[in-house]
Protein backbone atom coordinates (compact mmCIF):
# COMPACT_ATOMS: atom_id res chain seq x y z
CA UNK A 1 0.00 0.00 0.00
CA UNK A 2 2.48 2.49 1.18
CA UNK A 3 4.70 1.01 -2.00
CA UNK A 4 5.48 4.75 -3.83
CA UNK A 5 8.14 2.68 -6.45
CA UNK A 6 7.25 -0.22 -8.57
CA UNK A 7 9.91 -2.34 -10.80
CA UNK A 8 9.40 0.68 -13.51
CA UNK A 9 10.39 3.41 -10.91
CA UNK A 10 13.22 2.18 -9.51
CA UNK A 11 16.69 4.19 -9.30
CA UNK A 12 19.71 2.81 -10.45
CA UNK A 13 22.32 3.53 -8.11
CA UNK A 14 25.63 4.13 -10.74
CA UNK A 15 22.56 6.48 -12.76
CA UNK A 16 22.02 8.71 -9.59
CA UNK A 17 25.73 8.74 -9.07
CA UNK A 18 26.62 10.16 -12.15
CA UNK A 19 23.61 12.77 -12.72
CA UNK A 20 24.25 14.05 -9.07
CA UNK A 21 27.69 14.34 -9.65
CA UNK A 22 27.27 15.99 -13.07
CA UNK A 23 24.92 18.08 -11.74
CA UNK A 24 27.40 19.22 -9.15
CA UNK A 25 30.29 19.76 -11.69
CA UNK A 26 27.33 22.05 -13.31
CA UNK A 27 26.92 23.67 -10.17
CA UNK A 28 30.81 24.90 -9.62
CA UNK A 29 30.42 25.87 -13.59
CA UNK A 30 27.61 27.61 -12.86
CA UNK A 31 29.05 29.66 -9.44
CA UNK A 32 32.64 30.17 -11.28
CA UNK A 33 32.12 30.58 -14.92
CA UNK A 34 28.27 31.28 -16.19
CA UNK A 35 27.83 33.81 -13.39
CA UNK A 36 30.06 35.88 -14.35
CA UNK A 37 29.46 35.76 -18.32
CA UNK A 38 28.10 39.07 -18.84
CA UNK A 39 25.24 38.23 -20.97
CA UNK A 40 22.33 40.13 -22.07
CA UNK A 41 18.87 40.31 -19.98
CA UNK A 42 19.89 37.78 -17.25
CA UNK A 43 22.24 34.75 -17.10
CA UNK A 44 21.67 30.96 -18.06
CA UNK A 45 21.00 28.08 -15.33
CA UNK A 46 23.43 25.49 -16.39
CA UNK A 47 22.12 23.18 -13.28
CA UNK A 48 18.53 23.84 -14.28
CA UNK A 49 19.24 22.97 -17.84
CA UNK A 50 20.88 19.67 -16.91
CA UNK A 51 18.73 18.56 -14.36
CA UNK A 52 15.72 19.10 -16.41
CA UNK A 53 18.03 17.19 -19.03
CA UNK A 54 18.35 14.23 -16.04
CA UNK A 55 14.78 14.28 -15.60
CA UNK A 56 13.70 13.88 -19.39
CA UNK A 57 15.73 10.91 -19.72
CA UNK A 58 15.72 9.55 -16.50
CA UNK A 59 12.64 10.07 -15.49
CA UNK A 60 10.75 11.49 -12.39
CA UNK A 61 12.52 9.71 -9.45
CA UNK A 62 15.72 10.26 -10.46
CA UNK A 63 14.74 14.11 -11.30
CA UNK A 64 13.33 14.65 -7.82
CA UNK A 65 15.93 13.25 -6.02
CA UNK A 66 18.93 14.91 -8.03
CA UNK A 67 17.35 18.07 -7.87
CA UNK A 68 16.60 17.64 -4.21
CA UNK A 69 20.69 16.38 -3.50
CA UNK A 70 22.18 19.39 -5.46
CA UNK A 71 19.57 21.86 -3.86
CA UNK A 72 20.53 20.92 -0.55
CA UNK A 73 24.33 21.16 -1.74
CA UNK A 74 23.53 24.43 -3.61
CA UNK A 75 21.96 25.98 -0.14
CA UNK A 76 24.84 25.39 1.74
CA UNK A 77 27.02 26.72 -0.45
CA UNK A 78 25.07 30.00 -0.15
CA UNK A 79 23.83 32.36 2.16
CA UNK A 80 19.99 32.28 1.85
CA UNK A 81 17.33 29.62 3.73
CA UNK A 82 18.57 26.26 4.01
CA UNK A 83 15.94 24.23 1.23
CA UNK A 84 15.24 27.37 -0.75
CA UNK A 85 17.13 26.04 -4.15
CA UNK A 86 16.07 21.89 -3.13
CA UNK A 87 12.75 22.62 -2.95
CA UNK A 88 12.59 24.26 -6.51
CA UNK A 89 14.82 22.02 -8.04
CA UNK A 90 12.87 19.02 -6.54
CA UNK A 91 9.86 20.11 -8.15
CA UNK A 92 11.00 21.07 -11.24
CA UNK A 93 12.95 17.49 -11.55
CA UNK A 94 9.99 15.98 -10.66
CA UNK A 95 7.91 17.79 -13.00
CA UNK A 96 10.22 17.53 -15.96
CA UNK A 97 10.57 14.03 -15.49
CA UNK A 98 6.92 13.48 -15.99
CA UNK A 99 7.11 13.80 -19.64
CA UNK A 100 9.88 11.71 -20.18
CA UNK A 101 7.76 9.36 -22.19
CA UNK A 102 6.75 12.45 -25.31
CA UNK A 103 10.33 13.43 -24.79
CA UNK A 104 11.38 10.51 -27.16
CA UNK A 105 8.30 10.72 -29.93
CA UNK A 106 9.30 14.70 -30.50
CA UNK A 107 12.03 17.10 -31.24
CA UNK A 108 10.04 20.41 -29.68
CA UNK A 109 8.96 18.45 -26.10
CA UNK A 110 12.35 18.36 -25.08
CA UNK A 111 13.28 21.81 -26.03
CA UNK A 112 10.11 23.03 -24.29
CA UNK A 113 10.67 20.91 -21.44
CA UNK A 114 13.77 22.10 -20.67
CA UNK A 115 13.01 26.19 -21.54
CA UNK A 116 10.16 25.84 -19.37
CA UNK A 117 12.21 24.36 -16.52
CA UNK A 118 14.81 27.14 -16.93
CA UNK A 119 12.02 29.86 -17.35
CA UNK A 120 10.19 28.30 -13.66
CA UNK A 121 12.77 27.77 -12.33
CA UNK A 122 14.06 31.24 -11.90
CA UNK A 123 10.01 32.09 -11.04
CA UNK A 124 10.56 29.25 -8.42
CA UNK A 125 13.80 31.46 -6.82
CA UNK A 126 12.30 34.56 -7.28
CA UNK A 127 9.22 33.35 -5.42
CA UNK A 128 10.76 31.71 -2.40
CA UNK A 129 12.66 34.62 -2.08
CA UNK A 130 10.08 36.72 -1.88
CA UNK A 131 8.08 34.36 0.76
CA UNK A 132 11.36 34.27 2.88
CA UNK A 133 11.03 38.20 2.68
CA UNK A 134 14.91 38.56 0.94
CA UNK A 135 13.24 39.71 -2.76
CA UNK A 136 16.15 41.22 -4.84
CA UNK A 137 13.59 41.29 -7.90
CA UNK A 138 10.40 43.29 -8.82
CA UNK A 139 7.67 40.85 -10.32
CA UNK A 140 8.39 42.46 -13.86
CA UNK A 141 12.31 41.62 -13.55
CA UNK A 142 11.60 38.16 -12.27
CA UNK A 143 9.44 37.52 -15.37
CA UNK A 144 12.55 39.05 -17.90
CA UNK A 145 14.50 37.25 -16.46
CA UNK A 146 12.57 33.97 -16.46
CA UNK A 147 11.92 34.17 -19.74
CA UNK A 148 15.68 34.60 -20.66
CA UNK A 149 17.46 32.18 -19.21
CA UNK A 150 14.37 30.12 -21.12
CA UNK A 151 15.75 31.48 -24.26
CA UNK A 152 19.15 30.26 -23.33
CA UNK A 153 18.21 27.45 -22.68
CA UNK A 154 16.31 26.40 -25.37
CA UNK A 155 19.42 27.35 -27.55
CA UNK A 156 21.89 25.14 -25.13
CA UNK A 157 19.27 22.27 -25.32
CA UNK A 158 19.47 20.57 -28.29
CA UNK A 159 23.83 20.68 -27.33
CA UNK A 160 22.65 19.08 -24.18
CA UNK A 161 20.07 16.59 -24.72
CA UNK A 162 21.41 14.28 -27.64
CA UNK A 163 24.43 13.70 -25.27
CA UNK A 164 23.35 12.86 -22.44
CA UNK A 165 21.00 10.83 -23.37
CA UNK A 166 23.96 9.10 -25.70
CA UNK A 167 25.59 9.34 -22.03
CA UNK A 168 22.50 7.53 -20.56
CA UNK A 169 22.23 4.93 -23.11
CA UNK A 170 25.93 3.42 -22.68
CA UNK A 171 25.99 4.16 -18.86
CA UNK A 172 22.64 1.88 -18.86
CA UNK A 173 24.21 -0.59 -22.08
CA UNK A 174 20.65 0.12 -23.79
CA UNK A 175 20.97 -0.05 -27.35
CA UNK A 176 20.59 2.17 -29.56
CA UNK A 177 17.38 3.18 -30.78
CA UNK A 178 16.66 2.42 -35.20
CA UNK A 179 14.59 4.21 -37.25
CA UNK A 180 11.31 2.59 -38.42
CA UNK A 181 12.98 2.54 -41.51
CA UNK A 182 16.00 0.23 -41.10
CA UNK A 183 13.81 -2.10 -38.33
CA UNK A 184 11.36 -2.34 -41.48
CA UNK A 185 14.18 -3.08 -43.88
CA UNK A 186 15.28 -5.91 -41.75
CA UNK A 187 12.17 -8.44 -41.73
Amino acid sequence: MWDIADSSDTVRVRTFVVATALLMVAFIGQVSIVARLGLPGGRLDLVLVLLATISLIEGPLVGAVSGFVVGVLADLASSHVLGQSALVMCLIGYAVGLVMDAADRSVVVPLAAIGGASVAGTLGYAATTSIFGAAALTGGEAVVRALVAGVYAVLLAPFVFPLLTAGSRRLSGRPRQSSGRLRRGAR
